[in-house]
């Protein structure tokens, strides 16, 4: 059953996210491209310092992670920053800065947002378990390119709410096959803390006699392994549109969880995007 304004904590982060990952590899793709045209020695071109990118579209997925029940949502796109990530704003990091840059690596740091999760989003299986409350973040943030790849790194965890504490890693490439299609591929990996993986997996003594499930104690650890895939579609210079399938695996605590009922995570979304 289709609850199209129904955006989840799983939906949110994990779609969310990609979307932004997604664009924003296939846009460095294209402005790499149009500065290495060449210029006219007559005619000298000043540099965009700020980058502005807009879209949206819509995806497919889990209405929480472990669900067996699925949901349509509204998927935006947004970016926006300052020469290279000097300042930033987008949906997958928040606000922020990378101050600490090379010629292949940033660091930087974020104040970001964790929608939580609530208990009528899926009546079927979260009856009886409560709310998640959202969460302010604090992230730390590192990219390192070879060339060919990206690797990414990025810790993130609750200044309020129930978050608890991440960290990630991620490798992703993209290829061009032609002037127009460009396309991507990642694997990454998520390790959680005990809060962050209680409040998601964890059945207490309370939640137990209302739910029907059995107690769980859900303890920190390697949270999932994951994937993604990908093609970009270049409609015009500024215009994008982008089709990609994720897929992520629960792994040992996570996916032993009484409220897991699939240990795979699947989405796919479709959105398009304008860059100014």
């Amino acid at each position: 059953m289709l609850k199209p304004l129904n955006i989840s904590a799983a939906a949110a982060v994990g779609i969310f996210s990609f979307v932004i990952a997604g664009s924003a590899n296939a846009q460095q793709w294209i402005n790499t491209t149009q500065q290495a045209t060449p210029v006219s020695t007559t005619q000298q071109v000043e540099p965009d310092n700020w980058n502005y990118t807009v879209g949206g579209g819509i995806g497919y997925a889990p209405t929480y992670e472990g669900s067996d029940e699925y949901d349509a949502l509204p998927v935006p796109v947004l970016n926006v920053e300052y020469k290279d990530g000097l300042f930033f704003a987008n949906v997958r990091n928040g606000i922020g800065s990378y101050p600490l840059r090379g010629e292949n690596y940033k660091v930087g740091a974020s104040i970001g947002y964790a929608p939580g999760r609530e208990e009528d989003e899926d009546e079927k299986n979260l009856r009886g378990m409560g709310d998640v409350e959202a969460s302010a973040t604090a992230n730390l943030l590192a990219e390192y390119d070879f060339g060919f790849a990206q690797l990414n790194g990025k810790v993130t965890t609750a200044a309020s709410g129930d978050y608890g504490t991440t960290a990630e890693v991620n490798l992703g490439s993209r290829y061009p096959l032609s002037e127009k299609i460009i396309m991507s591929g990642s694997v990454g990996t998520v390790w959680a803390d005990e809060e962050h993986m209680k409040n998601r997996f964890g059945v207490s003594g309370v939640q137990s006699a209302a739910s029907g499930y059995s107690q769980y104690e859900a303890e920190s650890g390697v949270k999932s392994v994951g994937f993604s895939v990908g093609a970009t579609y270049l409609l015009t210079d500024r215009w994008n549109a982008n089709l990609t399938f994720r897929g992520d695996k629960l792994m040992s605590k996570a996916a032993d969880s009484p409220v897991v009922k699939d240990d795979f995570v699947p989405a796919v979304f479709l959105t398009t995007s304008y860059k100014f």
